[in-house]
C-alpha cells in the first residue's frame, strides 16, 4: 500500500463524509485491485461513477454533495392568474408568519419610521419568480410600500415614495457627508454598521452638485469578498434628512470550500458556451470570486437559448409566456465568469430589435462542486 492509499485508507476509517456504500465498495478496491492500481485512481473513478447516482461530486480527495437541483420550470409567473393561485398555495405555508402577525410587524415597521399613524390599505402573501422564498407585500393609504421575508422578517424594505413628490431639488451635500449622515440615522434607527465594512455609495444625478438623493449601501464581506445579500442600505434626502428607501437584508452565505480553481471554472463555462448558438463571437472573458445567490438564468440559457432571447428582446412580450425556472434559495461562493461577446460596428444598438444580453453572459461556477448554480445577463 503507498502514502497516497494508506492517507484514503485511514481517512476512511476516521469516518470522512463519505457515504456508506462509497465506503464499502473503495475498501473493498483495496484487496481486489490488481498491483499496478493504486487506491486513490480506484476512488476516482468509484466517485466519477457515483456522482450521476448518488448525488455527489469528487473535488480533490473531498466527496461533496451535489447541490444543484432539477429547477421547476415556471409560464407565465406574473400573469393575474398564476399570482392568484401562488397566493392561495402560500397561505398554506405553516412555516410563515399570519397575516395578523404581518400586519403587527407592519406596524412595528412604520412606528420606527415616523409614520406610526399611517393605515394599511392592502396586504399579500407573494411568492417569487426566482426560489421558494415567500414575502409579505404592503401598501399604506399614503403609498408607503413595505415587505419583509415571510418567515422570521429579518430582511425587510421600505419605499417612501410620497417623498419624491416634495420640493426637494433644492437640497444638496457631499459623498462625504452623505456617508456621515448615513451612518448617524441608521445609528438612529437601532443598528450597528461594526460588521459592515464595505461601502457603495451612489446619488440620482451625475455629480454631487447637481444630486438631491443620496443611496449608501453597507455590506458584510469576508477575506475581501463582498456578500451582497447581508446589507444595511439607506436612499435619503440631504440637509433635510428625509427617508425615501430603507432595506436591511440578512442572508448569510454558505461559507463553501474552495475546491474548483479559476482555470476550471473557464473550461466549465465554454463547454457551456459550445451548446448554444450565441449571436457573437467571444472577445473578452473575466473570472470573478464572488458571493452570488442561486438562480435559474444560466439554466434558462443553455436549455432555451432561442426562448431567453425572444423574451428579453422586447419590452412588449407576452407576460403570459415568459418562462421562468425557479431554484432553491441558496448563497454560496462561486466563480463568477463573465463573457463579453464583439459586438461588430454594423449592428444598430438603438434598433428596437437590438438586446442588450448579446452583450455579456455571467456564469455561476460553484466554488465546491464546479455545477453551474446560476447565471446573470448584466
Amino acid at each position: 500500500m503507498d502514502e497516497i492509499d494508506k492517507k484514503l485508507y485511514n481517512d476512511l476509517n476516521l469516518k470522512i463524509e463519505i457515504p456508506d456504500k462509497l465506503e464499502t465498495i473503495i475498501k473493498q478496491g483495496l484487496n481486489k485491485r490488481p498491483p499496478h492500481y493504486s487506491l486513490s485512481k480506484i476512488a476516482i473513478g468509484i466517485c466519477t461513477f457515483l456522482a450521476t447516482t448518488a448525488g455527489i461530486v469528487y473535488a480533490g480527495t473531498i466527496i461533496y454533495d451535489k447541490i444543484w437541483k432539477e429547477p421547476e420550470k415556471v409560464v407565465g409567473f406574473y400573469t393575474e392568474e398564476r399570482s392568484e393561485q401562488d397566493t392561495i398555495n402560500s397561505e398554506k405555508n405553516e412555516s410563515v408568519m399570519s397575516e395578523e402577525e404581518a400586519r403587527i410587524k407592519t406596524r412595528e415597521i412604520l412606528e420606527k419610521f415616523g409614520y406610526k399613524d399611517e393605515k394599511i390599505q392592502s396586504i399579500q402573501l407573494q411568492n417569487n419568480s426566482a426560489n421558494y422564498e415567500l414575502h409579505w407585500i404592503i401598501q399604506t393609504e399614503n403609498n408607503i410600500h413595505i415587505s419583509f421575508e415571510a418567515s422570521e422578517a429579518k430582511s425587510f424594505n421600505i419605499s417612501i415614495n410620497n417623498v419624491l413628490y416634495e420640493n426637494i431639488e433644492n437640497y444638496r451635500t457631499t459623498q462625504k457627508n452623505a456617508e456621515e449622515t448615513a451612518r448617524a440615522l441608521i445609528s438612529k434607527y437601532g443598528y450597528d454598521l461594526n460588521k459592515y465594512s464595505y461601502i457603495k455609495i451612489t446619488s440620482n444625478m451625475n455629480s454631487e452638485e447637481e444630486s438631491y438623493i443620496w443611496n449608501v449601501n453597507f455590506y458584510k464581506e469576508y477575506e475581501g469578498i463582498v456578500n451582497p445579500y447581508e446589507s444595511i442600505s439607506i436612499s435619503f434626502i440631504p440637509e433635510i434628512n428625509k427617508i425615501y428607501g430603507f432595506a436591511i437584508s440578512d442572508k448569510a452565505f454558505e461559507n463553501n470550500q474552495i475546491e474548483i480553481t479559476e482555470e476550471q471554472a473557464r473550461e466549465i463555462a465554454l463547454k457551456e458556451e459550445q451548446k448554444i448558438s450565441a449571436k457573437y463571437e467571444i472577445e473578452n472573458i473575466d473570472i470573478k470570486l464572488k458571493i452570488v445567490s442561486m438562480n435559474g438564468v444560466a439554466y434558462l440559457r443553455i436549455n432555451d437559448y432561442d426562448q431567453l432571447h425572444k423574451q428579453t428582446s422586447s419590452n412588449n412580450y407576452p407576460s403570459e409566456e415568459w418562462v421562468y425556472y425557479r431554484t432553491d434559495n441558496c448563497v454560496r461562493k462561486a466563480w463568477v465568469v463573465k463573457i463579453d461577446y464583439n459586438i461588430p460596428d454594423s449592428v444598430n444598438k438603438h434598433d428596437k430589435s437590438y438586446n442588450k444580453n448579446d452583450e455579456r453572459f455571467s456564469y455561476f461556477i460553484d466554488v465546491t462542486t464546479g455545477e453551474i448554480i446560476g447565471g446573470s445577463c448584466i
